[in-house]
């Protein structure tokens, strides 16, 4: 608003863009796992998803949020080796503006990816590339706690906390453990049928990086979201595009 003044619409292209992205690295992240054949169809699949749908047009983080995920999922990937530095610097460079943008949030993709890290990627940590795409990641959401102190004290910092505590624990907001499972089938149908019958196909295979992915990571955040007691249909936008793929192979 700054740039472009006061409007209403100017506050709604961060989510525009950031969904025009998703759909780009959703492509590309499909052709990576699953092969160029008819790639294009996934991102036509997440593009006609309501859950993504409704957050392409709000002005919220969401859809910023999953831009940024998806990007560092893409890139973390891409890293097969010590060499893939880009990459690397890349998939670490967007742990802070994610932090940033929903605080610690990010903590669930972070936790449900971390088993295929260990596994299948944990040379990122040696390398200089993961530390400084980290470091300058991380800089401008020090910079805000640092203005954020100055310009209120520490109340503004364990109001934050206290947010995430409140959320944590019983209230308003509060729903069963299995809210998320009628609730995803809701906001991705029809294509969680295909994902479904994608994901058994998949399994079949045994190709166990892709399976990580593509069936235990988006299991992982659910599970994740599932133990914590504020429960929004929003939240699992983080796995749309994964569904996406999946329903592109069913």
């Amino acid at each position: 608003q700054k740039l472009f003044g006061p409007a209403i619409f100017v506050s709604h292209i961060p989510s525009i863009l950031a969904a025009f992205i998703t759909l780009y690295i959703t492509n590309k992240l499909s052709k990576l796992l699953i092969g160029e054949k008819l790639s294009w169809v996934t991102s036509i699949i997440l593009s006609t998803t309501y859950i993504w749908i409704n957050n392409a047009h709000l002005s919220t983080q969401e859809m910023p949020l999953l831009s940024l995920e998806m990007l560092s999922l893409y890139s973390l990937i891409k890293s097969t080796n010590k060499n893939s530095t880009f990459y690397i610097f890349i998939c670490s460079l967007c742990i802070g503006p994610a932090l940033l943008l929903k605080s610690f949030m990010i903590i669930i993709p972070i936790l449900a990816i971390s088993p295929y890290v260990y596994l299948y990627r944990n040379h990122i940590f040696r390398t200089k590339a993961f530390w400084i795409g980290l470091s300058i990641g991380l800089f401008p959401f020090f910079i805000w706690i640092y203005l954020c102190l100055k310009e209120y004290g520490i109340e503004s910092i364990t109001n934050q906390i206290n947010k995430i505590n409140y959320l944590a624990t019983g209230n308003q907001y509060e729903q069963p453990f299995y809210y998320y499972l009628w609730n995803i089938p809701v906001n991705t149908f029809p294509w969680i049928i295909f994902s479904i019958i994608g994901s058994i196909d998949l399994y079949k295979r045994k190709l166990h990086e892709i399976n990580y992915i593509l069936i235990l990571y988006p299991i992982l955040i659910v599970l994740f979201l599932s133990i914590f007691r504020t429960k929004t249909p929003y939240y699992p936008i983080q796995i749309a595009p994964i569904i996406a793929i999946n329903a592109n192979l069913g």
